[in-house]
């Protein structure tokens, strides 16, 4: 015949029913666990949350200086072109006509870096209070013309404005003027050559 299922017993011999007393010792280390875990969960918490607010904040920063930056070349790059028929314009005025088809163009040449160096001028960047140092992280390894970061008052954390340049910017022409009276000496002397040989 068969025999009877037999099913694994769960209970255990010594439970108690009703309350369980605690002793005062046993009730004030249990508070004390408890209290710990809700310590520690909140400073995980709040380091979580700082590291996120200031992830948040280097990402706004770089966006800024990325902004800045392109603004910057843009700038730099209308106002270099608008330069170009000026400065031929200032060469064909001031040269002789024969001489102009050759020396223009060394002209051009020659004052183009000039005023290349003079748009290189520094820009001041105004920041809100404390956040110089996450501005100068973020521009860290940029190539970027000369910056200086000042903290203002009446700016907020996560916004900047900046200006272009000083109240006076010299530019030396010496060497600018030196490299077109060779040009147009160059020319001349090839001029004189040919007529000669002519």
């Amino acid at each position: 015949m068969s025999q009877p299922l037999r099913l694994e017993v769960f209970e255990t011999a010594d439970a108690v029913e009703g309350p369980v007393l605690m002793t005062p010792e046993e009730l004030e280390d249990l508070r004390l666990n408890a209290y710990e875990k809700g310590y520690v969960a909140g400073w995980d918490d709040c380091g979580r949350q700082a590291d996120a607010e200031a992830s948040t904040r280097r990402a706004a920063i770089e966006r800024q200086v990325e902004q800045l930056n392109f603004t910057y070349h843009e700038a730099r790059g209308h106002v270099l072109s608008a330069l170009d028929p000026l400065l031929r314009a200032i060469a064909e005025t001031v040269l002789p006509p024969m001489a102009r088809a050759s020396v223009v163009p060394l002209v051009v040449d020659q004052l183009l870096p000039l005023a290349q160096a003079g748009a290189e001028a520094p820009i001041t960047l105004h920041v809100g209070p404390g956040s110089e140092k996450a501005f100068r992280d973020a521009m860290e390894g940029l190539l970027l013309p000369p910056v200086e970061i000042v903290e203002t008052e009446d700016l907020t954390e996560g916004q900047a404005s900046f200006a272009l340049g000083a109240a006076q910017t010299r530019v030396d022409l010496t060497d600018a003027a030196l490299a077109i009276g060779l040009a147009i000496d160059r020319f001349y002397q090839i001029q004189s050559e040919e007529s000669q040989s002519a």
